[in-house]
């Protein structure tokens, strides 16, 4: 009798052209090396060994066919000798709309405090006060795929009218990594290794140039 494949892996493989860079995102290699790409700072502080895959998505549901998103988990160490590793959320929304979306911002405003009335959830669920409650802090990441300019997410605020002036006001997730595929040249794509290999390929691909070279880890 076959083995029957597992409904995740059936969707994945069915929509591997939206979901592929999903499933590569889910080893810590990968993630590691599109940090390094994005040149995070917290990079070294970071224990990929403990990177767990949190199994939800914040994404609405008018969305889905244009995005998927990623939440991770992992331990974070101090920067210095004291003090003890906190948690970190790794946020990858992955865009694979073919042009920018302007109302970005909003939308990852959106996600961002939905992540954290999450946090809050999940320790309401085995704790019975909030005295000792910290919300972890979040990572957000937007990775853009398609072939459009798009040079920067930017600000709830670029969305107000009269802006800048109610800005203090305004929540606002005030530098996301943006990662935009077009924008990036040979030697940027050097810097993620193994899986900024793979995003050059995407880029070719969706560029009309793509290669035949396979790509494998030694």
């Amino acid at each position: 009798m076959a083995k029957r494949i597992p409904t995740r892996l059936r969707e994945l493989v069915r929509h591997f052209k939206e979901n592929g860079i999903k499933l590569l995102l889910e080893h810590p290699l990968n993630v590691r090396e599109l940090l390094l790409l994005l040149s995070v700072r917290w990079v070294k502080q970071i224990d990929f060994a403990t990177l767990q895959l949190v199994k939800t998505t914040f994404i609405r549901r008018d969305f889905r066919h244009v995005e998927s998103d990623i939440v991770l988990s992992a331990q974070l160490r101090p920067a210095g000798r004291k003090g003890s590793p906190r948690r970190l959320l790794i946020y990858l929304l992955i865009e694979h709309q073919s042009e920018p979306d302007r109302l970005m911002p909003l939308r990852l405003v959106d996600y961002v405090v939905q992540i954290f009335n999450y946090q809050l959830r999940q320790w309401s669920r085995s704790q019975k006060s909030l005295s000792n409650f910290h919300l972890q802090p979040v990572l957000p990441i937007v990775l853009y795929t398609g072939t459009r300019s798009w040079p920067s997410v930017g600000t709830l605020a670029d969305l107000m009218e009269r802006g800048q002036e109610f800005r203090d006001l305004t929540p606002i997730v005030e530098k996301p990594f943006f990662l935009n595929l077009t924008s990036l040249s040979e030697s940027d794509f050097s810097k993620g290794r193994f899986f900024g290999s793979v995003l050059r390929l995407i880029q070719q691909r969706r560029a009309g140039t793509g290669s035949r070279r396979c790509w494998s880890r030694s």
